[in-house]
């Protein structure tokens, strides 16, 4: 698999890279290109600083949001891709296994593709800082923020947050793996059929039988998807706000907690269900249709 997995990868980037560029790069520079357009109003005058590193931030965050929400509205339909274009032959007869395509495809459009947008996003982050207070209150504004103290404010949040995603792909493999698994078995209809018939039978479950742990299973699995990159974020308010708290420390301590949820009964029944959807995947894959 070491072997064979650059070479797959490779040939992720080569097929879909086009489509990877223009949704990291689209939206930070369509931003940009309206904002001289546009009126910006209600920031507030003090701590600049904390301003600065939020808009950094949240253009990182809402660019790798983007990639990855790209990203899981395709991998279903790529289930089948090999299928409908035919290449699905001339992959099998390659030495690799379908299992290291699989892995290949969830691992380059899931992890790689948003990590990478989430780096462009980081990327554009000081010019769009710079840039938004600047339209509110002019040139002084942009001069008078200390740009050293935000870039080395940034620099444990933002690694936090790239660390971060290897988390939250193990959490969302359950999702993917699942969906994938049904368009590729059920085609066109996989993924309809598996959403909403589990949002009928929670609901059913939950209003007919009185039966509330589905939902509140499915409740703990979307709090854990959403606190990978920051598991505690009123902790991570008081850290900005305090000036005797070292921020590499609290990152440390906030991935470890985001990690110890991989230690539970929680993450190992869900990544049964994902390891049940690869196996369809490989499966299907292995028999060429």
């Amino acid at each position: 698999m070491n072997n064979n997995l650059p070479t797959l990868l490779l040939r992720e980037w080569m097929q879909h890279k086009r489509g990877w560029l223009i949704a990291a790069f689209a939206p930070p520079l369509l931003f940009l290109a309206v904002l001289p357009f546009g009126n910006v109003q209600g920031l507030p005058e003090k701590h600049r600083e904390l301003l600065a590193l939020a808009i950094l931030l949240i253009t990182a965050a809402a660019v790798f949001g983007i990639c990855l929400l790209v990203a899981l509205f395709q991998l279903p339909g790529l289930a089948r891709r090999d299928v409908q274009d035919r290449s699905i032959e001339f992959w099998l007869s390659l030495p690799g296994r379908p299992s290291e395509s699989v892995a290949a495809t969830v691992l380059a459009h899931a992890w790689l593709a948003p990590l990478g947008g989430a780096v462009i996003g980081t990327l554009f982050g000081l010019p769009i800082a710079a840039s938004v207070l600047g339209r509110q209150d002019g040139f002084e504004a942009i001069t008078a923020v200390n740009w050293a103290e935000v870039v080395s404010a940034a620099a444990p949040l933002l690694l936090r947050g790239l660390v971060g995603t290897l988390p939250m792909l193990l959490w969302l493999a359950p999702l993917i793996f699942v969906l994938m698994a049904a368009s590729a078995w059920l085609k066109r209809l996989g993924v309809p059929l598996v959403l909403v018939g589990t949002m009928v039978t929670v609901l059913v479950l939950d209003k007919v039988y009185a039966i509330e742990w589905p939902q509140h299973v499915i409740a703990a699995w979307n709090t854990q998807v959403n606190t990978t990159i920051i598991h505690n974020p009123d902790g991570l308010k008081h850290a900005l706000m305090s000036s005797d708290v070292n921020l590499w420390a609290w990152v440390a301590k906030d991935f470890g907690e985001a990690m110890a949820e991989l230690v539970s009964l929680q993450f190992l029944g869900w990544t049964a269900l994902a390891a049940a959807g690869f196996a369809l995947v490989v499966m299907k894959r292995a028999r060429g249709g």
